[in-house]
This record gives C-alpha cells, structure tokens and sequence, in this order.
C-alpha cells in the first residue's frame, strides 16, 4: 500500500489507519508527492502520519498506539522504497539512494544520541541541511 500522508487529509481518511495496516502484516510505505499532498519532503510525509497516527489514537481509537519516529522512518525510507524494488536501504543488495545531511546549524546544549539527531532532523531540517544526494550509488553533488 504506498501512501502520502497529505493524500489520506486530501482523501479525508482522517482516521489513518496505518497502524492497523502493520498490526496485520500489510506491507506500508509513505511517499511524497504533488498529487497527493503538498510538498516534497519524506520527513514531512513522516511527520504527518505521525501526527495523523496521534489524532486517531486520541480521537477514534485508544488501543492503536501512534506511530514511532523509528516506524514512520522505516514507512519512508524501507516500507516506501519497496514500492519501487531495492532501494530504501543500506543493506547488501540494494541501490544505494541517499542523502547526507548536516545538522551542525541546528545546535543543541546537550549531547544527543543519533536516534535523537535524526529525530531533530526530521522534525527541523529542510533541503538547507541536504548536503549530498546519491541515486543509485553516483552522487549527484
């Protein structure tokens, strides 16, 4: 099932059902695009299925947990890429699609883990913080 966040607003599928979907094995991914949502980032799609998830959890059904940042990370990168064969993965095997990210103008007083980076990146970056882009293992700049 590939899916954009914005699109299940757009198709007033308010009640996201994503988490359901996993529960009982469906294959998801989310993806970003102009016909079904607005904008082209898959950290935004990320951040709104979360947010969907959340809304549904709190609204319609409290035995669905809400999505995880780690889930919603896997639905965009994994669970999205299978959509289109290998990709979406560092493992042996697949294209190496990939963008390299710089999260220095994003300080923070403490220390952070790198769950908790790529969470700050998810939620705060923007195409300022892509530094390199690679498709299919040749980097384009």
């Amino acid at each position: 099932m590939w899916l954009t966040a914005l699109s299940l607003i757009s198709m007033c599928f308010l009640e996201s059902r994503i988490r359901e979907f996993l529960d009982e094995g469906i294959q998801v991914g989310l993806g970003c695009d102009i016909a079904g949502g607005t904008v082209l980032s898959i950290f935004r799609a990320m951040i709104e299925a979360i947010q969907l998830s959340k809304l549904r959890w709190r609204l319609v059904d409290q035995t669905k947990k809400p999505l995880t940042v780690e889930e919603a990370f896997y639905l965009g990168t994994m669970g999205g890429g299978a959509f289109f064969g290998k990709v979406g993965s560092f493992e042996e095997g697949y294209e190496l699609d990939a963008v390299v990210l710089d999260d220095t103008t994003l300080p923070h007083p403490q220390e952070m883990t790198v769950r908790e980076r790529l969470e700050r990146m998810i939620y705060l970056s923007d195409e300022r913080h892509v530094v390199g882009k690679f498709v299919r293992g040749q980097q384009l700049f």
